[in-house]
This record gives structure tokens, C-alpha cells and sequence, in this order.
């Protein structure tokens, strides 16, 4: 029998931990499928909580409406009238990507989010055992590296499960936080390739620069921490190629004008967009003015131990400080120090944990790996074995655990709703929501459900607009005066009392008030209730929940007919069971007698005169 070619055994390396990363990434959603088994109704198990409001986003592109759109406010963007730019609309390229093949096949963006999570592990193992192979010439080496780096890469800052200096993140594969990043995460490790191949190849300087540039363009419109972080670990390998590889300079200086020749060109429309954002996207995203300098973070001390085992290799001449090995770890462990103290400079700085979470973790684990490749030569196959069989071992257990207690549990939930939002999605055929949302740009039709689950879920499955819009701060550029209305209006339908609102806005939140769910966020802001968020955290003061009870009270003993007729609703979704009398609801709408679907009975509404 003839030996396989070289370049099949190298690719067989590569191959091996892919699928490996694809069994990971799945065992939530095989879980899910084996407990609900024909019962399935098509949910996915979520492990992070901002997936909803991205498929929310892909079910809008998927039914064909505009760039711009508010998927919980029922609302797209006409030409006479266009929406501002937002989150979604900004990064839309890795949702096209993902939304016009779901199109194409006809399938759901539930679906297509399922099919998202094996493809993402799939690509981004493959570009990373790639990128570790191209550095080091070692196959087995990329292939336990891969994997090390994916299933390490929860490892983050104080703001983990624990919330101590070294600490673990939940989810395990936070790279697969869908879509974004994970539809485009593989390109930050393709990018770091091509440069290195623009950087050492003799003869294909310009043709893999080029190749550099066009994936940094992509990046400029698919993810902001992915883009930033790839232009800062850019300056970093260039300064340091051009410093000490002086033979070259001419060839790197080719290199990086074409790669940063075409990354401006896609600044330029990028910059465009960027100006026309909502007015209130700024404060959502909790953009703060500081040029305080922040050192202290967990990859910046691994940044730090790298160059100093990379000096001291040089010191005892183990290599030689001009080897691109040794420029490419030093590089990536000084990125940490940049996109962490780049505020020092610019003035801005906006979400960094972002960096922490989705790239630096991944990156400096790739550094530390090229490392300790340069410091222990060569290294020995059965450490290879075991740095595999630990990573699989703490990933299955990372993934496995938290899935069986509270993402798959949460899943069930989520997919007994679907039954009541495919009937939405039925009536919103017939009921004017497709037709409006065509020719006006939003729908006429608003639903209300005391469960907020319930909300979440629901422009995931159909196209009526949401009586508390969940995306209209980022989106439509409500006010937060606007926002709390909507509140208010969700709790008086709810039947809400002062005494259970109090207790949610204390932190105190009883599970048999579904109606309470996210309200403490909606009503005070992420920067006010998230900490990871901004090193600027404030708690929330007793004072200003009592005023805010004030201010519902006064809502509540003033509300009118004026009021129920600023939002008119055209449905209500009651779970069976639960405990709102829909009093409230009923004082200003005649609902019918309701439409038992599920474990939910869906009313129409008529507004009374």
C-alpha cells in the first residue's frame, strides 16, 4: 500500500480536533433533542443571553426586510422615513451571511443558529490548527494546540462565574456566541495567517497582503472587538517585523500599505454608517471618556510572562530575537496591553471585556503555545496526548454540566413557547403584519405577554411588533423616558404591584412574577446592573428604586385611554396557570374568548372606545 501524501497526513492533523470541537459545540443541543425527542418544536439551547435579540435580528433578514429594522418593535426601514444605524445594522454582514442561505433553504433562524454552532467550531478549529501549523511546522503541535487554546479559552477576568482574578466564563466556547462572534471569529486567526504568510513569504508578498486586507475589510463590518483587536495585533507584528528584520523593511513596508490601503478604503463607508448611528446607541453601549490606563487584567500578566521568557530565551541564546516565531508570540502577548490601554491615547473606550472574552483569551493562549514551542524543543508527544485529553476532559465537564442544569432546562421552556409564536407567525399572513411592514415600515399589529421569556422569544419565530421592545434603544433610538413608558405600561398590564416591583428592583426577584424578568435592566441600564460592563459601576441606590415605585405609582393612578391608545395591542399571550388576572388589560380591551395553543391561550384585543 502506497503512503498518503504529506500535505493529507498534515491536513489529517488538523482534522481530528475539528471534529472533536464539533461534538463539543453539539452536546447542549443533542441533550435537548433526546429529552424533548418528538416533542421537539424546533428551539435551540442558548448559552448566552443576547443570542435571542441576534436571531430576532436573523429572522428579520431571513423574511426579506430591510438592513435597518427594529425585529421587537415591528419596524423596517422606509425609504422616506430610514431608521438609524445600530448594533445589528452595522455588523449586518456575518447576519447576511448567515440569513440569505437560511432563506435559500427555507429554514427557520432557529434552525439556521443550530446549524451555525458545529460549522463555527468546525471553521474555527481548522483556521486556528492552520495558523499554529504555518508558525511552527508541526502538525501534531497545531492539532493539541487547537484545541488547548479553544477549550482554555473561558478562562477570563474577575467577571467569570466566581469573580476572582483568574476565573471561569460561562459558556465554555464564548467564540460561539451566535451570530457574533461566531459566523466570523475564524477570520481573526485566517487574518494573523495571511499576514504572517505577506510578512515571511519570499515571493507572494502583495498576493497575500491583498488576501489580508480583504479579510480586515470583512472584519471592519462583521465585528467591532474582532476588527479593532486584528488593526492592533497589525501595528504590533508590523513594528515589531520592521524593527528587527531590517533586511526586509522594504518588502514589510509593501505588505502593510496594501493591507492598510484597503482597510481604510472600508473605513471610509464604515465611518459613514457609523455617523448616522442612533443618538442614544452611544450611551446603550456604554461608550465612557477616560484616559485611565488599565494594567491589571489576567492576559496582560500571561502577555507580561510570555516576553519575559521570550528575553530570556534570547538572553541564554536558545533563539535568536529576529526569528518570526519569537516576533509573532511577542506580538500577540503585547496585544493584550494595547487594545486594553488604547483609551490612554483616544480617550474612548467602550465594553472591553468584549476583548477579554472573544479575543485576547484565545490569542495570548496561541502566544504562550508558540512560546513554550520556541523554550522546549522539541516537545515530547506524550505531553502532546495529555494537553489533548485534559482540554477535552475540562471542556465536556464545562460544557456538559452547565447544560444539563440550566441551559437545557431553559430550552424545554423556550420550546414549549414555540407552538403559540408559529400561530403568530400563521396570522401574521393574514392579520396585515407582512403587508405593513412592506408598504409603511411598521407593523400594525403589537403583542403583549405578561412573560417576558415569552417576548424574547418571540421575534425569533414571527414579525408582529412587541409591546416593550426590547431593541428599540439600539435600534429606533428611544429615549430611556421612552423605554420606561413601555415598562410601565408591561407592568400595569401585568397587574403588577408596587410591593413585587419593589423586590425585583432590589434584586430580590420572585420567579412567580414572570412579568419581572429583565425590568431592574430595562429601567436602570446594563451599566447599572452589569459590572463586567464598565469600570465605572454604580450599584443601584434604595433611594432611587423608591423613586422610581413614585414615578410606576404615578403612571399607574394616571394612566388613560389616551394612554392604551399610544400602543394598541392586537394580541395577548397568557401562559395556562398563570397568576395575572389581566384586570388591567381588561379595563381598556375587549378580548375574545382566546385561543388555547400549547401550554399557552393566545386573545385577540379590541381597544374600547
Amino acid at each position: 500500500m502506497r503512503p498518503l501524501p504529506s500535505h493529507v497526513v498534515n491536513w489529517k492533523w488538523c482534522v481530528l480536533p475539528s471534529l472533536a470541537m464539533v461534538l463539543l459545540s453539539l452536546i447542549p443541543q443533542i441533550h435537548l433533542w433526546i429529552v424533548r425527542g418528538r416533542e421537539w418544536n424546533g428551539a435551540y439551547v442558548s448559552p448566552q443571553g443576547d443570542e435571542l435579540l441576534y436571531s430576532a435580528y436573523l429572522n428579520a433578514l431571513i423574511n426579506g426586510r430591510t438592513r435597518k429594522n427594529d425585529p421587537f418593535g415591528g419596524m423596517d426601514s422606509p425609504p422616506n422615513s430610514p431608521l438609524p444605524e445600530s448594533i445589528f445594522s452595522l455588523q449586518s454582514l456575518p447576519a447576511y451571511a448567515v440569513a440569505l442561505p437560511a432563506r435559500a433553504l427555507g429554514i427557520s433562524a432557529s434552525t439556521a443558529f443550530i446549524v451555525l454552532i458545529p460549522v463555527a467550531a468546525l471553521l474555527a478549529c481548522l483556521s486556528l490548527c492552520w495558523l499554529i501549523r504555518d508558525v511552527t511546522h508541526d502538525p501534531q503541535l497545531a492539532s493539541a494546540g487547537s484545541l488547548l487554546v479553544l477549550c482554555l479559552g473561558c478562562i477570563v477576568g474577575s467577571y467569570g462565574f466566581f469573580g476572582t482574578f483568574v476565573d471561569v466564563g460561562v459558556a465554555a466556547f464564548p467564540f460561539l456566541r451566535r451570530y457574533q462572534p461566531a459566523t466570523v471569529f475564524p477570520f481573526f486567526f485566517v487574518f494573523q495567517m495571511l499576514v504572517w504568510r505577506a510578512l515571511s513569504n519570499e515571493r507572494r508578498t502583495l498576493f497575500f497582503s491583498a488576501l489580508a486586507g480583504l479579510t480586515l475589510a470583512g472584519l471592519i463590518f462583521s465585528h467591532l472587538y474582532l476588527w479593532t483587536a486584528s488593526a492592533a495585533w497589525l501595528a504590533c507584528i508590523g513594528s515589531l517585523w520592521f524593527y528587527f528584520q531590517p533586511t526586509g523593511r522594504r518588502k514589510s513596508i509593501a505588505a502593510l500599505a496594501v493591507i492598510g490601503g484597503i482597510a481604510a478604503i472600508a473605513l471610509v463607508p464604515y465611518a459613514y454608517l457609523l455617523s448616522h448611528r442612533a443618538a442614544t446607541l452611544d450611551k446603550q453601549q456604554i461608550l465612557i471618556s477616560t484616559h485611565r490606563p488599565d494594567l491589571f487584567r489576567l492576559h496582560e500578566t500571561l502577555g507580561a510572562v510570555i516576553l519575559l521568557s521570550l528575553i530570556a530565551g534570547i538572553a541564554r541564546k536558545r533563539f535568536k530575537r529576529a526569528d518570526p516565531k519569537v516576533l509573532y508570540a511577542a506580538s500577540l502577548a503585547i496585544l493584550p496591553f494595547v487594545v486594553f490601554n488604547q483609551q490612554v491615547l483616544t480617550g474612548r473606550t467602550m465594553q472591553v471585556f468584549h476583548f477579554e472574552v472573544a479575543v485576547v483569551n484565545y490569542s495570548t493562549l496561541v502566544g504562550l503555545l508558540i512560546a513554550g514551542s520556541l523554550l522546549w524543543q522539541p516537545i515530547p508527544r506524550r505531553f502532546l496526548m495529555w494537553m489533548v485529553g485534559l482540554s477535552l476532559a475540562w471542556s465536556v465537564f464545562l460544557v456538559a454540566l452547565p447544560a444539563r442544569l440550566v441551559f437545557v432546562p431553559q430550552a424545554i421552556a423556550d420550546d414549549r413557547k414555540i407552538p403559540v409564536l408559529l400561530r403568530l407567525r400563521e396570522l401574521s399572513k393574514q392579520d396585515g403584519t407582512l403587508l405593513d411592514l412592506r408598504m409603511r415600515g411598521q407593523a400594525s399589529t403589537l403583542v403583549f405577554s405578561p412573560s417576558v421569556a415569552l417576548i424574547a422569544l418571540l421575534p425569533t419565530w414571527t414579525s408582529q411588533g412587541t409591546l416593550l421592545d426590547l431593541t428599540g434603544v439600539d435600534c429606533v433610538g428611544l429615549t430611556p423616558e421612552e423605554r420606561k413608558k413601555f415598562v410601565y405600561m408591561h407592568l400595569y398590564y401585568s397587574d403588577t404591584d408596587i410591593e413585587a416591583l419593589r423586590q425585583s428592583l432590589n434584586g430580590k426577584l420572585d420567579r412567580s412574577h414572570e412579568e419581572l424578568s429583565s425590568v431592574r435592566t430595562a429601567l436602570f441600564g446594563y451599566e447599572r446592573t452589569s459590572p463586567a460592563l464598565t469600570p465605572r459601576f454604580k450599584a443601584i441606590e434604595p433611594t432611587e428604586v423608591e423613586h422610581e415605585l413614585r414615578a410606576y405609582q404615578i403612571y399607574i393612578n394616571s394612566f388613560s385611554h389616551e394612554d392604551a391608545a399610544s400602543r394598541p395591542l392586537s394580541y395577548a399571550v397568557i401562559r395556562e396557570g398563570s397568576r395575572v388576572t389581566l384586570a388591567n388589560l381588561e379595563r381598556w380591551y375587549e378580548l375574545d374568548v382566546g385561543e388555547r395553543v400549547g401550554d399557552y391561550t393566545l386573545h385577540r384585543l379590541k381597544l374600547r372606545d
